[in-house]
């Protein structure tokens, strides 16, 4: 990665020197992309658009090495040196970019690993021995190429059965602040040219598969209200998607399959936010019919070991309490509630809605958010989660409190008179922290409030300031039915508070 950074700061100092533009490659978009930034894993993220929006200009008027009479150079002999300067930046960049893919293939041809050698692979086979590789991977090379698809349609009804909510809330925010912007992102020529099991972990009650996927795409992004952002290009990458399946179960299919994974009825095309059965109220994507998608990792962040998204060390422990107290508990799963939660909460403050946070979140915390998303004015051309990692686990007051960490790319914009202006001209990095609390004798829940079904009754709930369910009359917020938002901080807030505790 080294080597691309220093290979576009050649790009930039030379184009500066001749007065051309430079154009970031950092943010061409894609399904499941970061989006640039320290986390955002470079040009294999989910930007969207030029860095610069056609606004910021890195060189300088070429008049100023013109060969004025302060310069001493001709304006003959000032070309030739500005023709050498280019042709050696241009050499060095092709070493340098020849350099980065051979050390970026070693480093892909590491990580693939046979069986024997996968962590986690000999407890999982002796409780899995009937489990089939080869079925499995077909499995993710059919969500691989649905979810790229489903990304290019700006519709997740080809890949609703098989994501967790989480993962969906992440991409149905993303519609929506793509449809507003009037942009298309469409992808082609899609080439998978691995896929491996990396590793394998047990959590909870369910065991989760990282998988590898070494990939090549060509992606186009159009925006309406500002042509300047428009970019296409050819990605080479590395992603890792982790999949999660509850143990024990018996195998289903729901990846070839349009009907019910439980009962057999036949599956609406859109399923919606309610991934449910309507027959037999089975919850399709719950993990326990077959592998879910549960979390889309770019390879920068997979491998990094910030200490701000670092687990806690008495994990195991937790869990164990956890999953005799709420059944169904796992670390993935609350992550995944997590990233649903800031999801919403931000497509929340893109439409300056406070209605749409409102039954997951505690009446303080709707209290000190909701007048800053009416007054706010701005949207998001890219916002991708790189990271919802659970950081802490307290006890107090009779709840049970869990600490995520966040960490989020995200490019924020203004539009007015039918044309988007830039207020980030490049994807920006924040850390957050999120945090969920529910009572430490509460049990399983029979819906879910960040699903927009009652956890008390399973009811329909629709987008509304008013937080009592209007079929059984229950709280939705309610620590005793399900994990409400009890604080939204920025990290230096959180070590800040930290601080002050100890």
């Amino acid at each position: 990665m080294r080597s691309r950074h220093v290979l576009q700061l050649l790009f930039m100092c030379t184009f500066a020197f001749l007065g051309i533009p430079f154009i970031s490659e950092e943010l061409i978009a894609r399904a499941g992309g970061g989006g640039g930034g320290s986390h955002g894993g470079g040009s294999h993220g989910g930007g969207g658009g030029h860095s610069s929006g056609g606004s910021s200009n890195w060189g300088h008027s070429s008049n100023s090495y013109s060969g004025s009479s302060h310069s001493g150079f001709s304006p003959f002999l000032t070309a030739i040196i500005l023709i050498a300067l280019l042709y050696l930046a241009f050499r060095v960049v092709l070493f340098l970019k020849k350099a980065s893919n051979a050390t970026n293939a070693t480093r892909v041809g590491n990580e693939k690993k046979s069986f024997e050698q996968v962590d986690g692979w000999k407890e999982f086979i002796a409780t899995n021995p009937n489990f089939n590789v080869s079925e499995f991977l077909l499995k993710v090379h059919k969500a691989f190429v649905e979810v790229q698809t489903s990304w290019s349609e700006q519709n997740t009804n080809r890949m609703r059965r098989f994501i967790t909510d989480g993962v969906y809330q992440r991409f149905n925010t993303q519609f929506k602040m793509m449809q507003l912007l009037q942009q298309t992102n469409p992808v082609s020529n899609i080439n998978i040219a691995n896929i491996w099991i990396d590793k394998i972990e047990q959590d909870g009650m369910y065991d989760i598969m990282q998988v590898g996927i070494e990939a090549s795409m060509d992606d186009k992004f159009e925006c309406a209200l500002n042509h300047e952002l428009d970019e296409e290009g050819v990605e080479d990458f590395v992603e890792f998607w982790s999949f999660i399946r509850k143990r024990g179960v018996s195998k289903k299919d729901i990846y070839d399959s349009d009907t019910c994974p439980n009962c057999g009825a036949p599956l609406p095309e859109n399923i919606g936010e309610v991934c449910k059965c309507s027959y037999c109220n089975a919850m399709v994507n719950s993990g326990e019919f077959d592998w879910i998608l549960s979390e889309i990792t770019q390879q920068d962040d997979y491998y990094s070991n910030d200490l701000f998204s670092e687990k806690p060390g008495n994990l195991a422990t937790t869990l164990h309490d956890m999953v005799s107290v709420y059944g169904d508990f796992s670390v993935q799963l609350v992550e995944d509630k997590a990233s649903n939660a800031y999801m919403q909460i931000m497509a929340a403050k893109a439409m300056h809605d406070p209605s749409v946070m409102r039954r997951f979140v505690s009446d303080e915390l709707f209290q000190q958010l909701a007048p800053k998303l009416e007054k706010n004015q701005e949207i998001f051309n890219r916002i991708f989660l790189n990271k919802v990692t659970l950081i802490g686990v307290q006890k107090k007051d009779n709840k049970n409190i869990l600490i995520f960490a966040i960490i989020c790319s995200m490019q924020r914009v203004l539009v007015s008179n039918k044309r988007m202006e830039l207020v980030d001209p490049d994807i920006i990095t924040k850390e957050e922290v999120i945090v969920l609390t529910r009572d430490a004798q509460a049990g399983v829940g029979k819906g879910s409030i960040y699903q927009h079904n009652c956890p008390s009754c399973g009811g329909p709930v629709k987008d509304t300031l008013d937080i009592k369910c209007s079929f059984c009359g229950s709280l939705l917020n309610s620590t005793a039915n399900d994990w409400v938002v009890s604080a939204l901080m920025n990290r230096s807030e959180f070590t800040k508070n930290q601080q002050m505790n100890h």
